[in-house]
């Protein structure tokens, strides 16, 4: 049966994990975490966790899943190692490179490809498997029919509840570009759960455009059984311990079949948080509740609405079925959608038939529905669960013998003898009510015992104090034995790949566009064209861009997006041969290409972020790459792949978004290729549309880059006007741009 996965943040959300009936726990440690921002553990306590969790054959997973700064490489494998030797069962990274090295380096470590890494297709699964990681956690964009192939080449876990993120994991860029706080070193912001507006009409309202609801997968989790999911992963190192617990219990009694539990279940986990209500996710294909534009935040469950104002004006009157209890927390939200504020019950408040009484909110009203967002009773039930051991204890006692006894449990059957004899008894003798009455203290070790077989001779006679640590022995050897690991690791040094980067020549120039017209390009010249489709099913449009690169020398490559499903791969194969190679985004692609003989441009969205990576990625073939967007100067220069390539100016796409911001109503969409997304700031941020196997689109920042540098430039020109793109051929940015940023170029992220 396919695992149940749940998220700890601390150590209470750990508890509760595991009380809740997880069958695996994933954390992050203090350092290399992309949830920075949780307590997390250390690696001095760690091993006291694993060891707890291995009692009772739970796993624990340990995310190591941010990018990796060159300065940083030596404590990164130091911390990978460390982690593994003090009991994680697997190690979660995003660094597919850095994992390949791990792998070679420590073929006992078992490594799982973060959602960072943006596998969404077999050939990201291939690539995977290839370079050693046991299993992959699949992009949350994934439709069901590309995780049914990717199940069957190699071990697969998938989100089935918690936040969605409005990026394509990996590629999320808003963060970093607006604040230097990148989503890809664990210190997200999220600026998607703002406000904004759309120059669309019907949508020039500021509401939360880009907030998705909360995934709850619930009852379809078989139908991803069914595809050979191997793990279902809840989202959630930022919530709370009751909602850990919920969310546990919730899927822990759908795989048990124990249906009558589920109305209780689902109100329990719409309490611990509920983000406008949930969504089935993309896996399903996009429906109306995958946009949360309005409330957000957590809105918990309906219990009630506000009947009438109090003739104090001081209180109103919630109807409502449901007793409050001092420090339960309510949201009063108009028609589902418009939160009002909120309240605390306290026991002095006037109690009436029917309902309770809650202060009186500015700007509330007769009708409005009241939530409740904190639960204490939940926090305290979820608090009492204790998940134990079961053992039952037999024993066999005679005088002039040591006495004899055989736990029993899942584990088989292990048998003790005690290191004294039993004496004659002179009165009373030891009886099985003085035996249950011993080995029914478990002391601090999670045994719920219950009793077998007991055999004495009427004659013997045992000390109470040698009984209980002979008790205390068993126990301690018992739980010893459940809560071991694996081996140790001594440590090896990392075989790093020393070729070097070839230098490119200074003049050597890309750029990636949707169309190339003659005139500027008559003007200025370039090396590589990378030619992004609008409609990558559009013949015309391919052949249109094809007959233009015979007038040119340049490289024609074609523009692979990080999310490609299989069928969108599978359009491309018609007219991929036209191309000198392709350009992607995705690390799915050096598999694709690999299987093809066909020339790969690793771009951006690889995330190159040290010299190790890029050294890796040579070794694979790979001789033209982009690093990584987020990385400094300085860092560049440091990496030694300074000749590589960089992107250096033009539109900076900050978001890939793999569904449609207008809830995708296609019978009355307008099918502009380009909107304008404004924020309460008034900046602007271009929205242009794409097609692959339906509508896609990318977010640019509110304005271009400019990062000068000498060697090999990269431009993205997607959203630019033509004046813009001849003044960056032509060295004259300064003059036209009316606003700039470097970027990370000069200031790096953290």
């Amino acid at each position: 049966m396919a695992e149940v996965l749940a998220p700890a943040g601390d150590d209470a959300a750990f508890m509760a994990a595991l009380n809740a009936g997880a069958d695996a726990i994933y954390l992050g440690l203090k350092d290399f975490s992309a949830r920075k921002s949780a307590a997390n553990f250390s690696l001095e306590n760690l091993n006291e966790y694993t060891r707890y969790a291995h009692a009772f054959g739970v796993r624990v997973y340990v995310a190591l899943n941010t990018l990796v700064k060159d300065a940083e490489l030596e404590d990164f494998f130091h911390c990978a190692r460390e982690a593994w030797n003090a009991g994680a069962d697997a190690l979660i990274l995003q660094d597919i490179f850095l994992g390949k090295l791990l792998k070679e380096t420590y073929p006992e470590m078992v490594l799982h490809l973060s959602t960072q890494a943006g596998v969404c297709n077999i050939y990201g699964a291939r690539l995977a498997k290839r370079f050693g990681f046991s299993r992959v956690i699949l992009a949350r964009e994934t439709p069901l029919d590309d995780i049914r192939s990717i199940a069957s080449e190699i071990e697969t876990e998938v989100f089935v509840q918690g936040a969605l993120c409005t990026c394509f994991s990996g590629q999320c860029y808003l963060s970093s570009f607006a604040g230097g706080n990148s989503g890809n070193r664990g210190f997200c912001k999220q600026p998607c759960r703002k406000k904004y507006s759309i120059d669309r009409k019907g949508y020039e309202a500021q509401t939360y455009k880009l907030s998705l609801s909360d995934l709850c997968v619930g009852e379809d989790v078989g139908r991803l059984t069914e595809a050979g999911v191997s793990s279902f992963k809840i989202e959630g190192r930022m919530r709370s311990a009751a909602y850990v617990g919920a969310a546990v219990r919730f899927y822990r009694n759908i795989l048990d079949g124990k249906n009558g539990e589920r109305e209780q279940d689902f109100s329990d986990l719409k309490r611990a948080f509920n983000r406008g209500n949930y969504t089935r996710g993309l896996a399903f294909g996009q429906d109306e509740t995958l946009i949360s534009s309005s409330v957000q935040g957590h809105m918990g469950e309906c219990v009630g609405y506000i009947e009438r104002i109090e003739k104090n004006d001081k209180y109103t009157f919630i109807r409502s079925d449901f007793v409050p209890l001092d420090g339960d927390g309510f949201k009063v939200i108009r028609e589902g959608k418009e939160e009002i504020g909120g309240g605390v019950w306290r026991s002095f408040y006037p109690r009436a038939k029917g309902g309770f009484c809650l202060p009186r909110l500015p700007g509330s009203r007769v009708g409005d529905g009241v939530y409740i967002t904190n639960d204490t009773s939940l926090a305290a039930r979820i608090g009492q669960r204790k998940r134990l051991i079961p053992i039952v204890a037999d024993g066999v006692f005679k005088a002039g013998e040591a006495p004899k006894v055989v736990i029993r449990g899942a584990f088989g059957k292990r048998e003790f003898r005690a290191d004294f004899l039993a004496q004659e008894a002179k009165s009373r003798a030891f009886s099985k009510e003085d035996f249950c009455e011993c080995f029914s203290k478990t002391d601090h070790f999670p045994f719920a015992v219950s009793f077998g077989k007991f055999e004495n001779d009427g004659k013997c006679f045992l000390v109470k104090s040698a009984m209980n640590a002979f008790r205390r022995s068993i126990y301690g050897r018992i739980f010893e034995e459940l809560s071991c690991g694996h081996a140790s690791l001594e440590e090896r040094t990392i075989l790093v790949p020393e070729e070097e980067i070839k230098p490119f020549k200074t003049e050597n120039i890309a750029v990636i566009d949707r169309g190339f017209s003659k005139s500027l390009y008559t003007r200025a010249s370039i090396d590589f064209a990378i030619f992004q489709p609008k409609n990558y099913k559009n013949i015309e449009e391919i052949s249109a861009f094809l007959d233009i690169s015979k007038y040119y020398a340049w490289h024609k490559y074609l523009y692979f997006p990080a999310f490609m499903t299989s069928e969108d791969l599978a359009n491309t194969e018609k007219y991929l041969n036209d191309f000198d190679g392709v350009y992607s985004e995705g690390t799915y692609a050096l598999e694709f290409c690999r299987e093809r003989g066909i020339a790969l441009f690793a771009g951006t969205g690889f995330n190159i972020f040290n010299g190790t990576s890029a050294r890796v990625l040579r070794r694979e073939g790979v001789e033209h790459f982009v690093l990584s967007k987020e990385m400094s100067f300085s860092e560049i220069s440091g990496s030694g792949c300074s000749d590589a390539f960089v992107f250096s100016g033009g539109s900076v796409k900050v978001m890939e978004l793999c569904y449609c911001p207008f809830g995708k109503k296609c019978g009355d969409c307008d099918r502009r290729s380009g909107y304008l997304l404004k924020d309460e700031d008034g900046r602007e941020f271009p929205l242009l549309r794409g097609e692959n196997s339906g509508c896609r689109f990318e977010l640019f920042n509110n304005v271009p880059l400019v990062a000068k540098r000498r060697g090999g430039m990269l431009y993205d020109f997607r959203a630019l006007t033509e004046e813009e793109k001849e003044a960056y051929l032509t060295g004259r940015e300064d003059a036209v741009l009316k606003g700039r940023t470097a970027g990370a170029a000069k200031r790096g992220i953290l």
